[in-house]
């Protein structure tokens, strides 16, 4: 299948850099992308245009979002439903009508910069070496402010129809199952979702920096064909 890759705050494409090569290995053809735009809708759009370049009813697609690009793959998903042929929530999850990234998160200038690495619960950062950290810090771009307010919004319930997966670092499988089960405020879109898979993967809120092949390695399972009864 065709992989589109996006990934979450203060990354660009080359991100998935190490994550890549494990779906290649697997079959897929994977094209990782650099969110652009000044606004929720504005970055929301840039995914619709590359769906609508690679992406047919006949060939649908597959949309990973990494952490505040979840919700962004759900609103794309839901203006082209029918060219996606599955959701990966990479340490994330969409969103319910009305929320936002994250209203919380400094802004300077008019840009949301990285924060400092004290701000995070450690569950977060775990896996985050100093090393890690420091290439993170270079690579880090920010993000306008906007794209953490705007609010989400989505429009065509065939959107929970596509089949998805949640891999879960900072917070473990059977905890965020647990939560979806009892209907927790923000788990809407997820309790919507009518065929939902939720992985775990131990590690914290950057997977692919911290643990790469074991996350294309779930990347991979989640896609694969799922066994059908019958002969």
């Amino acid at each position: 299948m065709h992989v589109i890759l996006v990934p979450g705050f203060w990354l660009d494409a080359s991100a998935w850099d190490e994550v890549t090569p494990v779906l290649q290995e697997a079959g897929h053809s994977v094209q990782a992308i650099t969110r652009t735009g000044d606004t929720l809708d504005e970055q929301v759009a840039g995914i619709v245009a590359v769906l609508d370049t690679v992406a047919t009813p006949a060939e649908p697609v597959v949309l990973a979002g990494h952490s505040g690009a979840g919700p962004m793959v759900l609103m794309a998903a839901d203006q082209r439903p029918s060219s996606v042929a599955h959701l990966l929530y990479v340490d994330t999850f969409p969103g319910p009508e009305g929320g936002c990234v994250n209203d919380e998160l400094p802004v300077v200038d008019g840009v949301v910069p990285l924060p400092a690495w004290d701000v995070w619960e450690p569950a977060t950062v775990r896996g985050m070496t100093p090393a890690l950290r420091e290439a993170f810090e270079r690579r880090a771009v920010p993000e306008p402010a906007a794209v953490a307010t705007d609010r989400f919004h989505y429009a065509d319930p065939a959107r929970h129809g596509i089949p998805a997966t949640v891999i879960t670092c900072e917070i473990p499988a059977t905890d965020l199952a647990a939560m979806v089960a009892e209907h927790h405020a923000w788990t809407t879109e997820l309790v919507a979702t009518e065929d939902l898979s939720i992985v775990g993967l131990e590690t914290g809120h950057w997977p692919m920096v911290t643990v790469p092949q074991q996350l294309g390695e779930l990347m991979v399972q989640a896609l694969a064909p799922k066994p059908t009864d019958g002969p």
